[in-house]
């Protein structure tokens, strides 16, 4: 994360402390045959990374003919490679599992260029922020927002090692320029970003926050539950809300239904938006993100192009409750499956 860290102090941010643990290391029941692939488990970890490698770990012992490892969030990646390559230590043979995933992290990047990550599904978390940011300012003066049905769509990449240096230059610009941004003027009107869990790959929304808090002359309180749990979700959005100065509110909603009634309350005070993950009932007024289930299908054509004979497929994932999460596993079945 070096090249995030001279954005840390840049914009406020809060963890409200943790009152219990996650429910880690649950494996979906039953398996999934998608053409000539079969998902032999979907392993869910809370958002916390020791588990998630531990179910990467798990998942290689219980099955030693695995053909690929498909991490749905952005550290899952990183902790797959970490214990392929325990593994492959342990045995003294070389690791012949492939691994694909979403997001950029540096450690999944990195894995890409020594080739033993084989392919990921870029998002663009700093638009995430910037464009939430640009939409919240302009709902909040009154203004219209242009939307293809609510949505501000953000396409994803699919990033190999045939394209990883150019987005890794391209990133690197608008982190550059998102660190010389000048800070909000005195009194500027604030807005809240809210996140799922603390995970790095929020670091380059924080810094699209930070470019639209220069230009607009906004202050963004940069929010991150400690966990990913409803719950602690839910404690970042009622301190929010008694703040009488918050002007709207961007937020990756963790559990559509479980969350209704707390999203109708933010609504009833300022304009809401989502980010990453929808909540298509709720009466936010946009969501800024990638169609999951598209993305979903892009994943299942990368592994597809890259194992044509097939195989088994273990599948990592903070939590299933999300919406983003169910999408992007449907989309990545319905295209292993070669459905139209």
């Amino acid at each position: 994360m070096k090249r995030f860290l001279p954005l840390l102090a840049a914009l406020p941010v809060a963890f409200l402390p943790a009152c219990s643990k996650p429910a880690a290391g649950t494996a979906g029941s039953g398996t999934i045959t998608a053409g000539k692939f079969t998902i032999v488990a979907t392993m869910t970890d809370g958002a916390d990374t020791v588990a998630a490698k531990s179910n990467a770990e798990n998942a290689l012992r219980l099955h030693p003919d695995l053909a690929a490892m498909a991490g749905l969030y952005g550290y899952n990646p990183p902790a797959c490679l970490e214990a392929v390559r325990d593994a492959a230590k342990a045995s003294g043979k070389p690791a012949s599992v492939r691994i694909f995933g979403f997001d950029g992290l540096e450690p999944t990047l990195a894995g890409i260029k020594s080739g033993e990550i084989t392919g990921t599904i870029v998002q663009q978390p700093f638009e995430y922020g910037y464009q939430s940011m640009k939409s919240l300012k302009a709902l909040a003066d009154g203004q219209p927002v242009t939307s293809r049905n609510g949505t501000i769509d953000i396409p994803v990449k699919v990033i190999t090692k045939d394209n990883i240096a150019p987005h890794e230059a391209a990133l690197a610009e608008l982190m550059k320029s998102a660190a010389a941004a000048t800070p909000p003027p005195a009194g500027a009107p604030r807005f809240v970003f809210i996140t799922n869990n603390n995970s790095s790959f929020w670091d380059e929304a924080r810094a699209g926050c930070l470019k639209a808090q220069a230009e607009l002359g906004i202050t963004v309180d940069f929010q991150m539950p400690d966990r990913q749990e409803v719950s602690a979700q839910n404690a970042v959005i009622e301190n929010v809300l008694n703040k009488p100065d918050t002007k709207g509110v961007a937020i990756t909603v963790m559990s559509a239904d479980a969350q209704a009634d707390v999203l109708a309350a933010i609504a009833a005070k300022v304009p809401l938006v989502t980010h990453d993950s929808d909540a298509p009932s709720s009466p936010r007024k946009l969501y800024h993100g990638m169609d999951n289930y598209s993305a979903g299908r892009e994943l299942g054509k990368l592994i597809r192009s890259s194992l044509p004979d097939g195989g088994k497929i273990a599948v990592f994932v903070g939590s299933m409750d999300a919406q983003n999460a169910r999408e992007r596993q449907q989309g990545m079945i319905d295209e292993l499956s070669a459905k139209p």
